[in-house]
Protein backbone atom coordinates (compact mmCIF):
# COMPACT_ATOMS: atom_id res chain seq x y z
CA UNK A 1 0.00 0.00 0.00
CA UNK A 2 1.81 3.34 -1.05
CA UNK A 3 2.02 6.44 1.23
CA UNK A 4 -0.72 8.31 0.04
CA UNK A 5 -2.95 5.59 0.40
CA UNK A 6 -1.53 5.10 4.18
CA UNK A 7 -2.30 8.83 5.16
CA UNK A 8 -5.50 8.89 3.94
CA UNK A 9 -6.73 5.69 6.24
CA UNK A 10 -5.21 7.37 9.25
CA UNK A 11 -6.45 10.61 8.58
CA UNK A 12 -9.89 9.00 7.77
CA UNK A 13 -10.15 6.92 10.72
CA UNK A 14 -9.21 10.26 12.50
CA UNK A 15 -12.23 11.67 11.40
CA UNK A 16 -14.16 8.11 11.71
CA UNK A 17 -13.95 8.24 15.36
CA UNK A 18 -16.05 11.87 15.43
CA UNK A 19 -18.65 11.05 13.24
CA UNK A 20 -22.14 11.09 15.07
CA UNK A 21 -24.54 10.56 11.98
CA UNK A 22 -25.01 8.57 8.76
CA UNK A 23 -25.01 11.41 6.50
CA UNK A 24 -21.18 12.94 7.52
CA UNK A 25 -20.34 9.27 7.81
CA UNK A 26 -21.66 8.76 4.10
CA UNK A 27 -19.77 11.84 2.77
CA UNK A 28 -16.44 11.19 4.52
CA UNK A 29 -16.42 7.85 3.17
CA UNK A 30 -17.33 8.55 -0.02
CA UNK A 31 -14.90 11.37 -0.09
CA UNK A 32 -12.03 9.55 0.83
CA UNK A 33 -12.70 6.09 -0.80
CA UNK A 34 -13.35 8.12 -4.49
CA UNK A 35 -9.70 9.83 -4.01
CA UNK A 36 -7.66 6.43 -2.84
CA UNK A 37 -9.64 4.01 -5.29
CA UNK A 38 -9.72 6.69 -7.96
CA UNK A 39 -13.31 5.08 -8.88
CA UNK A 40 -15.59 7.75 -10.58
CA UNK A 41 -18.97 6.61 -8.65
CA UNK A 42 -19.24 5.73 -5.02
CA UNK A 43 -22.73 4.46 -4.08
CA UNK A 44 -24.28 4.23 -0.42
CA UNK A 45 -27.19 2.76 0.55
CA UNK A 46 -28.21 2.46 4.39
CA UNK A 47 -31.50 0.42 5.58
CA UNK A 48 -33.46 0.91 8.89
CA UNK A 49 -32.91 -1.97 10.66
CA UNK A 50 -36.20 -1.85 12.46
CA UNK A 51 -38.35 -1.88 8.95
CA UNK A 52 -35.91 -2.47 6.47
CA UNK A 53 -36.65 0.80 4.69
CA UNK A 54 -34.17 2.89 3.51
CA UNK A 55 -32.98 5.78 5.56
CA UNK A 56 -30.04 6.58 3.00
CA UNK A 57 -29.43 6.57 -0.71
CA UNK A 58 -26.89 8.65 -2.06
CA UNK A 59 -24.42 9.06 -4.88
CA UNK A 60 -21.03 10.66 -4.91
CA UNK A 61 -19.03 11.39 -8.02
CA UNK A 62 -15.76 11.82 -9.17
CA UNK A 63 -14.57 14.84 -11.09
CA UNK A 64 -13.82 12.43 -13.77
CA UNK A 65 -16.99 11.12 -13.54
CA UNK A 66 -19.15 11.39 -16.93
CA UNK A 67 -23.06 10.68 -15.78
CA UNK A 68 -24.35 10.21 -19.76
CA UNK A 69 -21.60 7.74 -20.40
CA UNK A 70 -22.39 3.93 -21.09
CA UNK A 71 -20.21 2.84 -17.58
CA UNK A 72 -22.39 5.04 -15.74
CA UNK A 73 -25.53 3.67 -16.45
CA UNK A 74 -24.80 0.16 -16.13
CA UNK A 75 -23.06 1.15 -12.80
CA UNK A 76 -26.20 2.40 -11.34
CA UNK A 77 -28.48 -0.63 -12.58
CA UNK A 78 -25.90 -3.07 -10.61
CA UNK A 79 -26.29 -0.83 -7.70
CA UNK A 80 -30.25 -0.47 -8.36
CA UNK A 81 -30.17 -4.44 -8.19
CA UNK A 82 -28.28 -4.15 -4.87
CA UNK A 83 -31.01 -1.86 -3.30
CA UNK A 84 -34.02 -3.90 -4.42
CA UNK A 85 -32.35 -6.90 -2.64
CA UNK A 86 -32.14 -4.75 0.53
CA UNK A 87 -35.77 -3.17 0.57
CA UNK A 88 -37.36 -6.70 -0.78
CA UNK A 89 -37.78 -9.69 1.49
CA UNK A 90 -34.38 -10.59 1.00
CA UNK A 91 -31.83 -13.65 2.77
CA UNK A 92 -28.45 -11.90 3.57
CA UNK A 93 -26.99 -14.51 2.00
CA UNK A 94 -28.48 -14.35 -1.07
CA UNK A 95 -27.34 -10.38 -1.17
CA UNK A 96 -23.61 -10.70 -0.47
CA UNK A 97 -23.45 -13.65 -3.38
CA UNK A 98 -24.57 -10.68 -5.68
CA UNK A 99 -22.50 -8.17 -4.40
CA UNK A 100 -19.30 -10.73 -4.68
CA UNK A 101 -20.82 -11.60 -8.31
CA UNK A 102 -20.35 -8.23 -10.31
CA UNK A 103 -17.96 -7.39 -12.44
CA UNK A 104 -14.83 -7.02 -12.06
CA UNK A 105 -14.70 -3.06 -12.96
CA UNK A 106 -17.25 -2.75 -9.82
CA UNK A 107 -16.73 -3.23 -5.67
CA UNK A 108 -19.97 -3.80 -3.82
CA UNK A 109 -19.37 -3.77 -0.23
CA UNK A 110 -21.75 -5.01 3.11
CA UNK A 111 -22.44 -2.62 5.07
CA UNK A 112 -22.78 -4.98 9.09
CA UNK A 113 -24.71 -3.95 12.40
CA UNK A 114 -25.50 -6.45 14.85
CA UNK A 115 -24.60 -9.23 12.26
CA UNK A 116 -27.10 -8.06 10.05
CA UNK A 117 -26.53 -6.41 6.70
CA UNK A 118 -28.02 -3.08 6.74
CA UNK A 119 -26.55 -1.78 3.33
CA UNK A 120 -23.82 -1.53 1.13
CA UNK A 121 -21.19 0.54 -0.04
CA UNK A 122 -20.35 0.61 -3.72
CA UNK A 123 -17.78 2.04 -6.05
CA UNK A 124 -17.30 2.05 -10.29
CA UNK A 125 -13.94 2.13 -12.00
CA UNK A 126 -12.71 2.32 -15.27
CA UNK A 127 -10.96 -0.91 -16.14
CA UNK A 128 -10.97 -4.67 -15.17
CA UNK A 129 -8.21 -3.93 -13.13
CA UNK A 130 -10.34 -1.93 -10.78
CA UNK A 131 -11.14 -4.85 -8.49
CA UNK A 132 -7.83 -6.72 -7.81
CA UNK A 133 -6.22 -2.63 -7.15
CA UNK A 134 -8.93 -1.94 -4.20
CA UNK A 135 -10.58 -5.14 -2.55
CA UNK A 136 -7.91 -5.05 0.28
CA UNK A 137 -7.69 -1.50 0.33
CA UNK A 138 -11.87 -1.13 0.89
CA UNK A 139 -12.13 -3.49 3.07
CA UNK A 140 -9.99 -1.70 5.76
CA UNK A 141 -12.36 1.40 5.19
CA UNK A 142 -15.36 -0.78 5.65
CA UNK A 143 -14.08 -2.61 9.09
CA UNK A 144 -13.41 0.32 10.43
CA UNK A 145 -16.69 1.67 9.38
CA UNK A 146 -19.03 -1.52 10.80
CA UNK A 147 -17.29 -1.03 13.36
CA UNK A 148 -18.31 2.58 14.31
CA UNK A 149 -21.89 1.87 13.44
CA UNK A 150 -23.03 0.92 16.81
CA UNK A 151 -22.12 4.51 18.44
CA UNK A 152 -23.01 6.26 15.17
CA UNK A 153 -26.58 4.39 15.60
CA UNK A 154 -26.98 5.43 19.42
CA UNK A 155 -26.39 9.32 18.44
CA UNK A 156 -28.57 8.68 15.70
CA UNK A 157 -31.58 7.12 18.08
CA UNK A 158 -30.69 9.98 20.63
CA UNK A 159 -31.31 13.10 18.42
CA UNK A 160 -34.37 11.21 17.19
CA UNK A 161 -35.70 10.87 20.72
CA UNK A 162 -34.81 14.11 21.55
CA UNK A 163 -36.61 15.56 18.73
CA UNK A 164 -39.55 13.89 19.71
CA UNK A 165 -39.36 14.57 22.91
CA UNK A 166 -39.32 18.76 22.36
CA UNK A 167 -42.37 18.52 20.08
CA UNK A 168 -44.18 16.38 22.30
CA UNK A 169 -43.05 19.08 25.51
CA UNK A 170 -43.88 21.96 22.60
CA UNK A 171 -47.67 20.31 22.15
CA UNK A 172 -48.06 19.90 26.23
CA UNK A 173 -46.68 23.06 26.73
CA UNK A 174 -49.17 24.93 24.44
CA UNK A 175 -51.71 22.68 26.03
CA UNK A 176 -50.95 23.53 28.85
CA UNK A 177 -50.37 27.16 29.17
CA UNK A 178 -53.45 28.38 27.82
CA UNK A 179 -55.83 27.54 30.59
CA UNK A 180 -53.21 28.54 33.38
CA UNK A 181 -52.58 31.79 31.93
CA UNK A 182 -56.52 32.03 32.60
CA UNK A 183 -56.09 30.59 35.97
CA UNK A 184 -53.42 32.96 36.67
CA UNK A 185 -55.56 35.81 35.48
CA UNK A 186 -58.85 35.28 37.21
CA UNK A 187 -57.11 34.57 40.20
CA UNK A 188 -55.31 38.26 40.36
CA UNK A 189 -58.95 39.18 39.48
CA UNK A 190 -59.74 37.75 42.56
CA UNK A 191 -56.83 38.90 44.71
CA UNK A 192 -58.29 42.59 44.14
CA UNK A 193 -61.73 41.69 44.46
CA UNK A 194 -60.77 40.29 47.81
CA UNK A 195 -57.79 42.43 48.90
CA UNK A 196 -58.38 42.67 52.95
CA UNK A 197 -60.56 39.63 52.95
CA UNK A 198 -60.51 35.84 54.17
CA UNK A 199 -60.95 34.58 50.62
CA UNK A 200 -57.97 36.58 49.54
CA UNK A 201 -55.06 34.03 51.20
CA UNK A 202 -57.01 31.46 48.60
CA UNK A 203 -56.88 33.58 45.50
CA UNK A 204 -53.33 34.25 46.05
CA UNK A 205 -52.35 30.45 46.69
CA UNK A 206 -54.37 29.84 43.63
CA UNK A 207 -52.39 32.48 41.63
CA UNK A 208 -48.81 31.86 42.95
CA UNK A 209 -48.97 27.67 42.58
CA UNK A 210 -49.91 28.30 38.67
CA UNK A 211 -47.53 30.99 38.15
CA UNK A 212 -44.57 28.26 39.49
CA UNK A 213 -46.52 25.09 37.42
CA UNK A 214 -46.32 27.74 34.60
CA UNK A 215 -42.51 28.26 35.13
CA UNK A 216 -41.63 24.46 35.46
CA UNK A 217 -43.11 24.55 32.41
CA UNK A 218 -41.06 26.43 30.76
CA UNK A 219 -37.67 24.84 32.51
CA UNK A 220 -38.84 21.22 30.73
CA UNK A 221 -39.01 23.10 27.94
CA UNK A 222 -35.53 24.64 28.36
CA UNK A 223 -34.22 21.42 29.32
CA UNK A 224 -35.26 19.71 26.48
CA UNK A 225 -33.83 22.36 24.32
CA UNK A 226 -30.22 22.26 26.01
CA UNK A 227 -30.05 18.77 25.36
CA UNK A 228 -30.67 18.55 21.96
CA UNK A 229 -28.83 21.23 20.14
CA UNK A 230 -26.98 24.26 21.13
CA UNK A 231 -28.78 27.74 23.13
CA UNK A 232 -29.45 30.07 20.08
CA UNK A 233 -28.56 33.43 21.77
CA UNK A 234 -29.91 37.07 20.32
CA UNK A 235 -27.31 39.81 21.45
CA UNK A 236 -28.36 43.52 22.54
CA UNK A 237 -26.32 46.20 24.80
CA UNK A 238 -28.06 46.79 27.84
CA UNK A 239 -27.71 48.10 31.65
CA UNK A 240 -27.72 44.86 33.75
CA UNK A 241 -28.58 47.28 36.75
CA UNK A 242 -31.68 47.64 35.83
CA UNK A 243 -32.34 44.79 35.35
CA UNK A 244 -31.08 43.36 38.35
CA UNK A 245 -32.43 46.08 40.32
CA UNK A 246 -36.24 45.14 38.57
CA UNK A 247 -35.81 42.20 40.02
CA UNK A 248 -34.48 42.43 43.44
CA UNK A 249 -38.38 44.65 43.68
CA UNK A 250 -39.99 41.70 42.27
CA UNK A 251 -39.14 39.67 45.43
CA UNK A 252 -39.91 42.49 47.65
CA UNK A 253 -43.31 41.10 49.10
CA UNK A 254 -41.72 37.61 49.71
CA UNK A 255 -38.63 39.33 51.12
CA UNK A 256 -41.06 41.30 53.50
CA UNK A 257 -42.81 38.42 54.72
CA UNK A 258 -39.56 36.82 55.99
CA UNK A 259 -37.67 39.68 56.85
CA UNK A 260 -34.65 39.32 54.61
CA UNK A 261 -32.54 42.36 53.57
CA UNK A 262 -30.52 42.89 49.96
CA UNK A 263 -27.37 44.47 50.47
CA UNK A 264 -26.13 45.20 46.54
CA UNK A 265 -23.51 47.15 44.95
CA UNK A 266 -23.82 47.24 40.83
CA UNK A 267 -21.56 48.69 38.56
CA UNK A 268 -23.01 51.02 35.87
CA UNK A 269 -21.86 49.69 32.86
CA UNK A 270 -23.12 48.75 29.66
CA UNK A 271 -22.92 44.68 28.65
CA UNK A 272 -23.96 43.04 25.09
CA UNK A 273 -25.47 39.57 25.82
CA UNK A 274 -29.05 37.56 24.94
CA UNK A 275 -31.19 39.80 27.36
CA UNK A 276 -34.14 37.45 27.85
CA UNK A 277 -31.49 34.40 28.82
CA UNK A 278 -29.68 36.84 30.73
CA UNK A 279 -32.59 38.29 32.99
CA UNK A 280 -33.46 34.42 33.32
CA UNK A 281 -30.36 33.91 35.01
CA UNK A 282 -30.38 36.69 37.35
CA UNK A 283 -33.95 35.81 38.19
CA UNK A 284 -33.18 31.69 38.67
CA UNK A 285 -30.04 33.17 41.37
CA UNK A 286 -32.18 35.53 43.61
CA UNK A 287 -34.95 33.43 43.70
CA UNK A 288 -32.75 30.79 44.97
CA UNK A 289 -31.38 32.76 47.35
CA UNK A 290 -34.33 34.08 48.76
CA UNK A 291 -36.21 30.68 48.58
CA UNK A 292 -33.36 29.22 50.87
CA UNK A 293 -32.86 31.99 53.33
CA UNK A 294 -33.90 31.83 56.32
CA UNK A 295 -36.08 33.81 57.89
CA UNK A 296 -34.02 37.36 58.52
CA UNK A 297 -31.56 36.88 55.97
CA UNK A 298 -29.40 39.01 54.41
CA UNK A 299 -28.37 38.86 50.69
CA UNK A 300 -25.95 40.44 49.63
CA UNK A 301 -25.30 41.28 45.44
CA UNK A 302 -22.27 42.81 43.81
CA UNK A 303 -21.15 43.05 39.63
CA UNK A 304 -17.95 44.30 38.34
CA UNK A 305 -15.83 43.93 35.15
CA UNK A 306 -12.91 41.98 36.14
CA UNK A 307 -9.79 41.61 34.75
CA UNK A 308 -10.67 39.20 31.98
CA UNK A 309 -12.91 41.83 30.27
CA UNK A 310 -15.85 39.44 31.94
CA UNK A 311 -19.01 40.77 33.45
CA UNK A 312 -19.54 39.15 36.71
CA UNK A 313 -22.65 38.57 38.71
CA UNK A 314 -22.18 37.17 42.27
CA UNK A 315 -24.88 36.66 44.76
CA UNK A 316 -24.19 35.66 48.71
CA UNK A 317 -27.36 34.23 51.01
CA UNK A 318 -27.28 33.44 54.02
CA UNK A 319 -29.55 30.34 53.74
CA UNK A 320 -29.05 26.15 54.15
CA UNK A 321 -25.76 26.25 52.49
CA UNK A 322 -25.05 22.80 50.36
CA UNK A 323 -23.11 19.75 51.72
CA UNK A 324 -19.88 18.60 50.53
CA UNK A 325 -21.37 15.12 49.26
CA UNK A 326 -23.75 17.58 46.73
CA UNK A 327 -21.73 19.80 45.33
CA UNK A 328 -21.39 17.58 42.52
CA UNK A 329 -24.52 17.49 41.50
CA UNK A 330 -25.55 20.83 42.25
CA UNK A 331 -25.69 21.83 38.37
CA UNK A 332 -27.44 18.52 37.25
CA UNK A 333 -30.72 18.46 35.58
CA UNK A 334 -33.58 17.87 37.95
CA UNK A 335 -31.62 17.21 40.95
CA UNK A 336 -32.18 18.30 44.45
CA UNK A 337 -29.67 19.35 46.97
CA UNK A 338 -30.36 18.63 50.66
CA UNK A 339 -33.66 17.05 50.47
CA UNK A 340 -34.17 15.87 53.62
CA UNK A 341 -33.83 19.59 55.14
CA UNK A 342 -35.17 21.66 52.61
CA UNK A 343 -38.41 19.43 52.08
CA UNK A 344 -40.48 23.01 53.25
CA UNK A 345 -38.83 24.15 49.71
CA UNK A 346 -40.58 24.01 45.97
CA UNK A 347 -38.29 23.34 43.05
CA UNK A 348 -38.12 21.59 39.95
CA UNK A 349 -34.32 21.15 39.94
CA UNK A 350 -33.49 22.42 36.82
CA UNK A 351 -33.08 26.46 37.45
CA UNK A 352 -29.52 25.77 38.30
CA UNK A 353 -28.81 23.72 35.36
CA UNK A 354 -30.48 25.78 33.47
CA UNK A 355 -28.16 28.91 34.50
CA UNK A 356 -25.20 26.72 33.84
CA UNK A 357 -26.52 25.92 30.23
CA UNK A 358 -26.99 29.89 29.59
CA UNK A 359 -23.70 30.81 31.33
CA UNK A 360 -21.46 28.47 29.00
CA UNK A 361 -23.75 29.77 25.82
CA UNK A 362 -22.34 32.93 26.12
CA UNK A 363 -18.87 31.67 26.78
CA UNK A 364 -18.51 32.15 30.11
CA UNK A 365 -19.35 29.92 33.33
CA UNK A 366 -20.97 29.70 36.42
CA UNK A 367 -19.21 28.66 39.90
CA UNK A 368 -20.33 28.46 43.57
CA UNK A 369 -19.13 27.97 47.13
CA UNK A 370 -21.05 26.93 50.07
CA UNK A 371 -21.55 25.36 53.65
CA UNK A 372 -24.29 23.76 54.69
CA UNK A 373 -26.01 26.44 57.66
CA UNK A 374 -23.58 28.58 56.29
CA UNK A 375 -24.89 29.89 53.03
CA UNK A 376 -23.84 30.01 49.33
CA UNK A 377 -22.25 32.55 46.83
CA UNK A 378 -22.89 31.92 43.73
CA UNK A 379 -20.81 34.08 40.73
CA UNK A 380 -21.21 33.99 36.83
CA UNK A 381 -19.45 35.52 33.89
CA UNK A 382 -20.23 36.61 30.28
CA UNK A 383 -17.16 38.00 28.07
CA UNK A 384 -17.08 41.24 27.20
CA UNK A 385 -15.45 43.22 24.26
CA UNK A 386 -14.98 46.39 25.29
Amino acid sequence: MNKINDKTIYNFLKKLNTLTNYRDLSSQLAKDLLYVTHAFLCTVCLISPANGKIILKKNYCSALCDKKSLLFKEAENTFRVAEELLTSNFETEDAIDYFNSVSQDKIIEPVIYNNNLFGFVALAGFDNTFYKNNIILTGIFMENVNSRLEIINLFEEKEKNLKERIEFLASISHEFKTPLNSIIGFSDILKLKWAGKENYKYADNISKSSRFLLSLIQDVLDVARAESKPMELKYSVFSPSKIISDIIWSFEKTCRGKNIKFNYTLSNVEISADLKRFQQLIYNLISNAVKFSKQDGIITIVTYINEKHEFVFEIKDTGDGISKKDCDKIFNFFSQVNRNQLKRQQGSGVGLAVCKTIAKAHGGDIKFKSRLNHGSTFWFTIPQKF
